[in-house]
């Protein structure tokens, strides 16, 4: 399956560099995304590592962020890293049936549309 997740990935982002154990880069819409394969080959995890950096921002605006956007973004999850960065995630496990082409291009928007609204709820609060 990991050869599928990175062949459809090359075909909506263009460029995926390979990094240690397997894990994949790539950048779309600017963002910095990491495929990490999972070693049963069930799930699909995609994750954008850093959105903004959360010591820039009141931690309470900070927590406030990452709370909407998990409430609101559905199968995204938001968190902020030991480093201050604050990541977004989102986990699929793959069902049998199921076009691994159109759920990681699903993957992708859902993470950037993510990313957006957090940055808004940053900025507007």
């Amino acid at each position: 399956m990991k050869e599928f997740v990175i062949e459809e990935i090359k075909r909506h982002c263009g460029k995926v560099r390979v990094l240690n154990k397997g894990w994949c880069h790539f950048v779309y819409h600017h963002m910095h995304y990491l495929y990490m394969p999972d070693d049963s080959n069930g799930m699909i995890r995609i994750s954008i590592p850093h959105v903004v950096d959360s010591r820039e921002y009141n931690k309470d605006m900070v927590d406030a962020a990452v709370n909407e956007t998990n409430r609101e973004v559905k199968f995204i999850k938001a968190m902020v890293l030991n480093n201050g960065s604050i990541s977004l995630n989102y986990d699929h496990r793959i069902s049998n049936g199921e076009n691994v082409n159109e759920i990681v291009e699903h993957i992708i928007k859902t993470l950037y549309i993510a990313s957006e609204y957090l940055v808004l709820k940053l900025k507007t609060k």
